[in-house]
């Protein structure tokens, strides 16, 4: 909601998704997308070090609109590197 936008809680929670799927299930990859535009949600992958990759042109339909997504990733190695 609202009232916890900018707390930090996405990134953090985002961050122990990371951190399972990396030591839990020894990924060698992990990805999420936004939507083109949204800022925040782009910060919060954008913080827990994944990385930007590509737009994909009007892939959902929200709201009675195609809009682009953006995909970002990060590899086990990269993770790894960002939390020793």
């Amino acid at each position: 909601g609202v009232p916890y936008w900018g707390l930090g809680y996405a990134s953090e929670a985002a961050g122990q998704l990371l951190r399972y799927g990396f030591e839990r299930w020894n990924l060698h990859r992990m990805f999420a997308h936004c939507f083109a535009g949204n800022a925040g949600s782009r910060r919060v992958l954008e913080k827990i070090g994944m990385k930007y990759e590509v737009r994909v042109r009007q892939h959902v339909k929200n709201w009675g609109e195609y809009q682009d997504l953006e995909l970002f990733g990060i590899l086990s190695d990269e993770w790894k590197a960002g939390n020793l």
